[in-house]
């Protein structure tokens, strides 16, 4: 066994899926992680120092686990940090509503001897139905400390701290001597232990009906119930992203605030800085700014003009300095010319995607904490059979839509290889990113609602299609659908905006510069004038297979580094001032972007998760497809509407 390898004391968070461990992580350091009412959400291990009166430990939050002894990824990296800290405490976080199941994992961690603590979490929730547990009784019989919590409203931390010095190791870990022949035996054995403790310390009393959350926990995944459920969520996401974050918030940002006031400012002072042979306008500009249009004013700027513009101008004109006006006018188309760096890539990042990723955040932060996406799992499973997989696939696909990139890390929760590479190649093909859905629901909001169903009919159709084929290939059959599935909860409103507020400034630090070289790209491409060769290469393949004009070859050629970015520049065509798309135009670059390359961060995460080959692979499928379906979209509308 490996020594502890901290410089500090650690203390190692264990539980179960879905039990708050990563909530309470939070409370205890003070740092961040992303907090869901989803199983699964972490995929990897989490450090971070903590401090409690001058004490100093490291706190380390791993996946959740049902079993210690399973073969599953998430089991393995929680088996190896326990192994990596052979003297750390371990706290096991538990859901005091599911006690037996939490109390098996319990009997496994005394097994191994360590320092524990149960913290029996969500225990409102259990009081709530009625439930009672006598806390004494089991500490008395688990040989441990127990602490309760309610870890959303921060109740109970500081008992946890307290009890850091009081953690031992579980008297009931005498039961591994008892343990003994088949994993079938001594599982047996642990549960008819587990039966035993919770005959002595647990008891509830059934309520007369079930609250309403429970009642709308059932509704959401009925078979019949479930689909208008799902329905009118659809419904809620496309009018608050689609509607009113690209609708009213993209008019209020882009026209009230960008196109009014900060881009004509910014291009003010450009030009007082960059585009003048001389710096008469300059420092007119800084004159009008500071000093208002007034006598003073125009005394001030003639005696500048007499007395040092004019005579230092003369002199630069003389010694043949003027030639750097050409590089000065570089400098400022760079900055604000038609593929400017404020004028396209902070416009466009700022004043378009901004407001619709922060509505998407919101709503998408709102249904997370509900508890709602595990029970869309349980709905979509039957019709997830169709390409060798489960419902549980369905879950990296809906974190997808946050982020493809982390949420094909997530796939490791899938059980087989088969299921993590379909539904890998499913997230790189089809599943839109934040900031691309939301680009995409404003496009959808140009459409009549046929056009808007028939887009989503067709990547519905191409992810069952592509999923199928790819499960043919690789070929397994699916494991066994097993979830857990929460309660239904109120989201609470801290969680959800501290989420928004995270994943905002990942979107900040992480798009925005890509944002910016993919505008510098356009714009160096464009002084070479290689722009145009690129347009005349593409022709064949943008307007005559696609029937979109030369000029959105642009779209697909920033697509290349983030399928958003191509995504806003559609949006501008579609939309702007100078919009050359039509109806069925827009349907055919909404489904080619929408199908078109991963971004380049999910790439390699592909990589890092099944390797260099697999990547290119599904790469070199994914970008003829998305052009081939996409012209096929654009004939067959022709067609239709000449019918």
């Amino acid at each position: 066994m490996t020594a502890s390898r901290s410089p500090v004391p650690a203390t190692i968070l264990v539980g179960n899926p879905n039990v708050g461990k990563s909530l309470l992580f939070k409370n205890l350091t003070s740092r961040y992680v992303t907090v869901s009412n989803i199983p699964g959400t972490t995929v990897e291990i989490v450090r971070a120092p903590a401090n409690f009166d001058g004490r100093r430990l490291e706190i380390i939050d791993t996946p959740g686990i049902n079993d210690l002894s399973q073969r599953s990824d998430d089991a393995q990296v929680t088996r190896r940090v326990l192994d990596e800290h052979a003297d750390a405490t371990i706290v096991q976080v538990a859901d005091a509503k599911n006690l037996r199941r939490a109390l098996l994992l319990t009997l496994q961690l005394a097994e191994l001897g360590r320092p524990m603590i149960l913290v029996l979490n969500m225990f409102d929730e259990l009081e709530e139905r009625g439930g009672r547990i006598d806390i004494e009784r089991l500490s008395t019989v688990l040989g441990i400390p127990v602490v309760t919590t309610v870890a959303p409203q921060n109740r109970g931390t500081d008992a946890l701290i307290a009890s850091l010095d009081s953690a031992r190791a579980a008297t009931v870990g005498s039961l591994a001597r008892q343990l003994a022949g088949s994993d079938y035996e001594r599982n047996r054995t642990r549960l008819e232990r587990v039966n035993e403790i919770l005959a002595e310390t647990y008891s509830i009393a059934r309520p007369d009906r079930p609250s309403f959350r429970v009642r709308l926990g059932f509704w959401a995944m009925h078979p019949v119930q479930g689909i208008g459920f799902l329905a009118a969520v659809l419904v809620g996401v496309f009018w608050f992203v689609g509607l009113f974050g690209a609708g009213t918030l993209v008019d209020l940002v882009e026209v009230g605030v960008f196109q009014q006031h900060l881009n004509p400012l910014a291009i003010r002072l450009v030009d007082a800085v960059f585009r003048f042979p001389h710096v008469h306008e300059m420092v007119a500009f800084s004159v009008s700014v500071a000093i208002p249009v007034t006598p003073v004013h125009d005394v001030t700027l003639g005696t500048l003009e007499r007395v040092a513009l004019g005579p230092a101008y003369q002199v630069v004109s003389g010694i043949g300095l003027t030639g750097w006006q050409e590089t000065l006018q570089f400098a400022h188309d760079f900055l604000v010319g038609e593929f400017g760096v404020i004028t396209m890539a902070l416009s466009y990042a700022l004043a378009i995607v901004l407001p619709i990723v922060t509505t998407f955040f919101l709503v998408f932060g709102v249904l997370e904490d509900s508890g709602y996406f595990p029970r869309m799992a349980i709905m979509v499973n039957r019709v997830f059979r169709i390409m060798g997989l489960n419902g549980k696939a369905v879950l990296p696909m809906v974190l997808g839509l946050g982020c493809d990139t982390m949420a094909t890390m997530t796939t490791r929760i899938l059980e087989t290889r088969k299921e993590r590479l379909v539904t890998t190649m499913l997230l790189a093909l089809a599943i839109p990113c934040s900031a691309q859905l939301g680009v995409l629901l404003a496009l959808m909001a140009t459409l009549t609602p046929t056009g808007a169903l028939v887009w989503l009919g067709i990547v519905v159709g191409v992810i069952f299609l592509v999923g199928w084929l790819t499960a043919k290939v690789v070929g397994g059959a699916p494991s066994d659908f097993i979830l857990e599935i929460p309660p239904m909860r109120r989201p609470h409103v801290s969680n959800v905006l501290i989420k928004t507020a995270t994943r905002l400034n990942w979107y900040l630090r992480e798009v925005i510069p890509l944002f910016v070289i993919g505008t510098a790209a356009l714009f160096f491409l464009d002084k070479v004038h290689a722009l145009d060769l690129i347009g005349r290469m593409m022709e064949p393949l943008v307007t005559g297979w696609l029937g979109l004009p030369r000029e959105m070859a642009n779209a697909f050629l920033v697509g290349f580094m983030r399928r958003d970015f191509g995504a806003v520049y559609i949006l501008d065509a579609a939309t702007g001032p100078a919009a050359v798309l039509g109806p069925l135009q827009i349907l055919v670059a909404m489904v080619t972007i929408t199908l078109f390359m991963p971004c380049f961060a999910n790439f390699l995460m592909i990589a890092k998760e099944h390797g260099m080959k697999v990547a290119w692979r599904m790469a070199g499928f994914i970008f003829p497809f998305a052009f081939f379906v996409g012209g096929l979209v654009h004939f067959m509308g022709r067609w239709l509407t000449s019918i």
